[in-house]
């Protein structure tokens, strides 16, 4: 008997985490899986065109879409439409809500009645928290699971502390030193004044301590800003690494001592996750986040809820500021023993069989039947 056939489409690029997510993920699945990343070099019509041939010609049994955009959705909404391609969809933002928040009110409309009609016409969809499952839920998608953004636990895990004082000396900051990170694209949004670091490097404005240093992982067009903010007096507290390379990542959460996720309170941040919350967990890093749902459902014991207020706003940086004056070593230390045993949940070993029910059971496949090598766990789909 043939087994399925299941076409994986990532619309963020051959490389990266998305990629790397599908990889682990359909790893063991008993189908027969072509991976697929978009060639980002091209337009969006061009992939559009890409999506829509390899569709017509290869017919398989079920898509896997990890990501949103518009280059591989609308073909697969028209081949939905038009000889009942099946399809399933993974994101990790609400795609009206997105748009919404950082482009304005017509591009969420306009991008809000897509996300509809995405999930009106997919098989299922995979939400990487359960927010974003009932949402997609509500907006038509006929069945739906949570599988959060996951973590190898092999790579991302505590160093001893000898070792992360090797570290801090590396990078320049003093082992005595509370240090203060976030990893990310700094992508500046004109719409919020915003990019992720802004409030550490605002925050130092206001803070009375002398024993903290900023520690910012990660590129993009708001790094410039953000290095100009920073007081000439101050300039010693920041410390920007730029773009890195997954296994200096792990290096780097080990230098910190508190992980950042600061989200807007809004249509966008109420709903998502940093793809970073599992390696801050895995690496003994606790969280100072935000206090929308995924704090509670995720994070707490091991962290804490950030003042409420917008992050570009000046008096969220007060706040923050005054916040950390008042915070403990002993209270760090406490928050830190929590994380690693709250990281488990997003190991794939955890993930993997949930995704693999969820998508035999619309290929209809009995896993119990089947034999997973495990080569195939190891490696995944080619």
């Amino acid at each position: 008997m043939a087994r399925p056939r299941m076409l994986c489409i990532s619309t963020a690029g051959p490389v990266g985490q998305d990629i790397r997510r599908i990889r682990r993920l359909t790893a063991g699945l008993p189908v027969d899986c072509a991976i697929w990343g978009l060639d980002r070099s091209r337009s969006r019509t061009e992939n559009m065109r890409a999506v829509w041939e390899r569709l017509r010609q290869d017919r398989p049994d079920l898509v896997y879409l990890e990501g949103t955009g518009i280059a591989a959705g609308l073909p697969l909404i028209r081949a939905a439409r038009t000889w009942g391609q099946r399809y399933v969809v993974s994101s990790g933002d609400p795609v009206g809500g997105f748009f919404y928040v950082t482009k304005g009110l017509p591009y969420g409309m306009v991008f809000g009645a897509y996300e509809r009609l995405l999930y009106r016409h997919c098989a299922g969809f995979i939400g990487w928290t359960p927010y974003l499952t009932g949402v997609a839920l509500k907006l038509g998608a006929p069945r739906a699971i949570t599988v959060e953004g996951g973590v190898d636990l092999k790579t991302f895990r505590p160093y001893p502390a000898a070792q992360r004082q090797a570290l801090r000396q590396r990078y320049g900051i003093p082992a005595n030193h509370l240090v203060c990170g976030v990893v990310g694209s700094l992508k500046w949004v004109p719409r919020q004044r915003y990019c992720y670091g802004l409030e550490l490097v605002e925050m130092l404005r206001y803070l009375q301590r002398d024993d903290v240093t900023v520690l910012i992982v990660g590129d993009g067009d708001g790094r410039s800003r953000l290095e100009a903010r920073v007081p000439a007096r101050l300039q010693d507290r920041v410390v920007f690494t730029g773009r890195v390379e997954e296994a200096e990542v792990v290096d780097l959460l080990n230098v910190m001592n508190i992980g950042f996720i600061t989200q807007t309170l809004d249509a966008l941040g109420r709903y998502r996750l940093t793809t970073k919350l599992p390696e801050y967990l895995a690496t003994g890093l606790p969280i100072a986040m935000s206090p929308i749902p995924g704090f509670y459902d995720y994070v707490y014991p091991a962290g804490w809820t950030l003042p409420e207020g917008h992050p570009a706003d000046p008096a969220f940086h007060q706040k923050l500021a005054a916040w950390l004056d008042a915070l403990s070593w002993e209270e760090v230390r406490k928050r830190a023993a929590e994380a690693p045993a709250l990281a488990q949940r997003f190991g794939y070993d955890v993930l993997r069989p949930r995704f693999a029910a969820f998508i035999s059971d619309l290929l209809g496949i009995d896993l119990a039947e089947q034999a997973v090598s495990p080569e195939n766990v190891q490696h995944g789909c080619g």
